[in-house]
């Protein structure tokens, strides 16, 4: 009976989401598309957005591979967690997020496809990627669902806008949580060797 119920809530929920999700999809590809052909006309200031990473990298340096999947875990997890949590300002921190995320990997794919090839980027992005980007969208369409009946609720409108952040930060920790965990594992001690394989390095 309560799996059924968790099943049905989820179902009602991923059904309001759909808008949402899809809004996300396209905003993500479209930005990702404008950082790929932004390397392409100006690289080395595209190159310059890649600073974080960077940085990201250099932190990682000298850290055990249990040590790295937890930093990457709680990276990605304690971001995604506050796009959804501070969804209620109008939407415009988890759309701002993901323009930024999205950006950002096609710089980074754009990069790494004149240096090391195509196939190093599907090794590079593919394994834990196939999870992680899904989850940024999620995570940013239910940041911006947040954001919509925040504005609802600006107009006046019959909403509990306390009511829908705890149902995002429930679907979050339900759903979402355990799935970025799963991301970071397989970043961590996959996609090296996935690289390894394909590349050489």
């Amino acid at each position: 009976m309560h799996d059924e119920n968790v099943k049905e809530k989820f179902i009602t929920y991923i059904t309001e989401l759909k808008p949402f999700l899809l809004f996300s999809l396209v905003a993500f590809i479209i930005s990702a598309i404008a950082g790929y052909a932004f390397y392409a006309t100006t690289p080395s200031s595209a190159l310059d957005s890649l600073g974080g990473l960077e940085d990201l990298a250099e932190m990682l340096q000298g850290l055990s591979a249990i040590e790295i999947m937890l930093f990457i875990f709680l990276n990605n997890a304690v971001k995604m967690f506050f796009v959804v949590l501070l969804g209620f300002a109008l939407g415009l921190i988890p759309f701002s997020f993901l323009i930024l995320n999205g950006f950002v990997i096609g710089i980074f794919a754009h990069y790494q496809s004149v240096e090391s090839g195509a196939l190093v980027v599907i090794a590079g992005l593919g394994p834990h990627g196939i999870i992680e980007i899904p989850m940024l969208i999620i995570s940013c369409a239910v940041g911006m669902k947040i954001g919509y009946v925040a504005l609802q609720a600006l107009r006046s409108e019959p909403v509990d806008l306390k009511a829908e952040i705890i149902r995002g930060v429930k679907f979050y920790l339900h759903w979402l949580f355990p799935l970025i965990l799963l991301a970071a594992i397989i970043e961590t001690f996959v996609t090296p060797a996935v690289i390894y394989m394909v590349g050489g390095f």
